[in-house]
């Protein structure tokens, strides 16, 4: 009865956990519908395409054809279609539940998907440790501010990266479907195997995050054949059979839909516009496929990762230091554990020099270290990694208390105190927390609305950065201080009704417009609302005086 209760006990803080973070991913829904960034904007139009259409390029307009530039960021123009500028795997995925359960599966799919993640990333540690630490790492997984960020703004690639690859590896070691099915033979009971869907799926999911972001594939590609000689007594040709069938037909959606697309099954938005890989000469080869795309750069490298890796998160990382020696020091499945470990720090290391020698600014300022900069989103699988090392030295800290309850209590205020912080730092902390994020939301939304307004359907508007508050509803340029848009604002003129949204201009620059640069091209430019720091302006041609 007692193991029953603290089963039941168990499953309610765990639900209440996965409660509490399914409802705060969701802060930064709006009606409207506007998303943060441009990678959000764009894979929100073409989900949403492919499930009115079954196709991720359209629609067709006349005005692409004859001016490439005329679309948003995260996207391209081919052959007169928009097309992502990105990898195909999400809007494709997230578009056949569009289909089903309409545009509210954009905002939940992603923390919907990173529940059923943490639940086998729990199933899968406390394979290999306990059930205390496995606990432990489900309610890390779910609240590390990193994950948790992004389940929000779930319509970045990266969550969903990382729990298509925590669930392939939960099927391939746990196997949860199915069980071992008795059978006569010879009068007695002979023991069959677990369900190949499992194996099958493990593959299928692991080709579907390929499909969701492939710029990871060689580290996974060498991290599974690095898993496959540590344990390959564990292997069979039958489960590897199914295993590498499934990873086949998840890889076959990928250069299909690359095919349909964008017309080849090896050209990604990245790419489009470059040759195929077949058609590369051996120099052009050695010059465009980098091992390490941003260069090698250590110490770069090394304060980008004290400052995302470490700093950051100051307090998980104080606790996951002990955690790395204890599991390390853990006496049973040791030599699992250990490799675990030194696959997981290859990776983690991988993935620091090679995002970190790269200097990205994603915040206007360049002075901010925030969650919005993509050094957290590219490192999740490092954050991952590290939450049996916090749950270990929670429990070993838990250990030095007399009695269960004491322990229990330990346990209870160091994952209070952890969540608090995570709380903090997820929502509140710095220029980019997701209760700031929301405000600015909101008050877009307002500012869109008005524009929508002032500007007719078929209207352009160039923009520096308000692409993702007018897109899909108005045609966008960027940027406004380039020379290309420059020489295309009279061809625009002419063909539709032109505008520019951006910093409203000082009365010089204004002047200067209207009486050098514009009026050279017989333009002008007046002014038609104001929204704090920013206004609308229309753009027409100077009507010839007769």
């Amino acid at each position: 009865m007692a193991s029953r209760m603290r089963f039941g006990w168990t499953q309610i803080w765990m639900g209440l956990v996965a409660i509490f973070f399914f409802v705060g991913s969701l802060v930064l829904m709006n009606p409207a519908p506007l998303y943060v960034s441009p990678d959000e904007t764009a894979n929100a139009f073409f989900a949403t395409r492919f499930a009115e259409t079954l196709s991720l390029a359209g629609p067709e307009d006349e005005l692409l054809e004859q001016f490439d530039r005329l679309h948003p960021r995260s996207t391209l123009v081919d052959d007169g279609q928009l097309v992502p500028g990105s990898f195909l795997g999400l809007p494709f995925l997230y578009g056949f539940f569009v289909m089903v359960v309409g545009p509210i599966a954009l905002w939940i799919l992603t923390p919907l998907i990173t529940i059923l993640a943490a639940h086998g990333w729990r199933r899968l540690v406390e394979r290999y440790t306990n059930f205390t630490i496995g606990k432990i790492s489900f309610l890390l997984f779910l609240l590390h501010p990193a994950v948790w960020y992004y389940s929000a703004r779930g319509l970045m690639h990266n969550v969903l990266f990382l729990d298509l690859l925590v669930l392939a590896a939960w099927l391939w070691v746990v196997r949860p479907m199915g069980g071992k099915v008795g059978r006569r033979k010879g009068g007695k009971v002979a023991k069959m195997e677990r369900s190949m869907w499992n194996d099958l799926l493990a593959g299928f999911f692991i080709g579907l995050a390929l499909f969701v972001r492939t710029s990871e594939f060689l580290w996974i590609g060498v991290g599974l054949a690095a898993a496959g000689l540590i344990w390959w007594r564990m292997l069979s040709w039958r489960r590897l059979r199914a295993g590498v069938f499934g990873l086949l037909v998840g890889l076959g959606l990928f250069f299909l839909m690359n095919f349909f697309t964008y017309g080849h099954p090896l050209t990604t938005g990245y790419t489009l516009g470059t040759p195929p890989v077949f058609e590369l000469v051996a120099t052009d080869s050695i010059d465009s496929v980098e091992l390490l795309p941003f260069g090698f750069h250590p110490m770069n490298a090394w304060r980008n990762f004290s400052a995302y890796g470490v700093t950051m998160f100051w307090w998980l990382s104080i606790l996951a230091i002990p955690g790395f020696f204890l599991l390390l020091a853990q006496k049973t499945n040791r030599r699992t554990v250990r490799w675990a470990i030194a696959l997981a720090t290859a990776v983690s290391l991988w993935l620091v020099f090679m995002y970190g020698s790269w200097e990205i600014h994603d915040n206007p300022d360049p002075t901010q270290i925030t969650m919005a900069n993509s050094y957290v989103r590219y490192w999740l699988p490092m954050y991952l990694f590290t939450t049996p090392m916090i749950a270990a030295t929670i429990q070993w800290i838990a250990s030095r208390g007399r009695s269960s309850l004491a322990r229990g209590l330990i346990i209870a205020t160091l994952l209070l105190a952890v969540a608090g912080l995570n709380v903090n730092a997820t929502f509140v902390q710095g220029q980019d927390g997701l209760v700031k994020m929301r405000e600015e939301l909101l008050s877009s939304a307002q500012v869109q609305e008005s524009v929508l307004r002032y500007t007719q359907e078929d209207a352009v508007i160039i923009v520096d950065r308000g692409d993702k508050l007018f897109f899909p509803h108005r045609r966008v340029w960027y940027p406004l201080r380039d020379d290309a848009t420059y020489d295309a604002m009279p061809a625009l003129a002419q063909a539709t009704t032109l505008y520019y949204y951006g910093i409203t201009f000082p009365h010089a620059d204004f002047d200067y417009l209207n009486n050098s640069r514009l009026k050279r091209m017989n333009l002008r430019i007046e002014r038609v609302e104001t929204y704090e720091d920013e206004s609308l302006y229309r753009i027409d041609v100077i009507p010839t005086e007769r």
